[in-house]
C-alpha cells in the first residue's frame, strides 16, 4: 500500500511542478504581449492617432485611398491605351 501512495504522491508532485512551469511560462508570455501592446499603442500615438479612434481612422484612410485611386484612374488615357492594343 505504501508503494501505491508513494507513486500517487510522486505523480501529484510531477503534475504540480509541470503546472507551476506552465504558469511561469504563461506569465512570461503575458508580460511580453503586454509590452508589445504598449509599444504598438505608442507607435499609434506617434502617428497622431488616438488608439480609441483607430477603426475610424482606418476607415477614413481607406476612403481617401479609394478616392485617390479614382482620381488616378480618371487621369489615365484609357481610350488611347485601348487604341494601341
Amino acid at each position: 500500500m505504501s508503494t501505491a501512495i508513494d507513486n500517487k504522491l510522486s505523480t501529484l508532485k510531477d503534475g504540480l511542478a509541470k503546472a507551476k512551469d506552465m504558469r511561469y511560462k504563461a506569465e512570461l508570455r503575458k508580460d511580453a504581449l503586454l509590452k508589445q501592446q504598449d509599444e504598438i499603442l505608442e507607435q499609434i500615438r506617434a502617428e497622431q492617432v488616438d488608439p480609441e479612434m483607430l477603426e475610424q481612422e482606418i476607415e477614413k484612410l481607406e476612403r481617401e485611398i479609394a478616392q485617390l485611386a479614382d482620381e488616378v484612374e480618371s487621369l489615365i488615357p484609357w481610350d488611347l491605351i485601348k487604341q494601341q492594343a
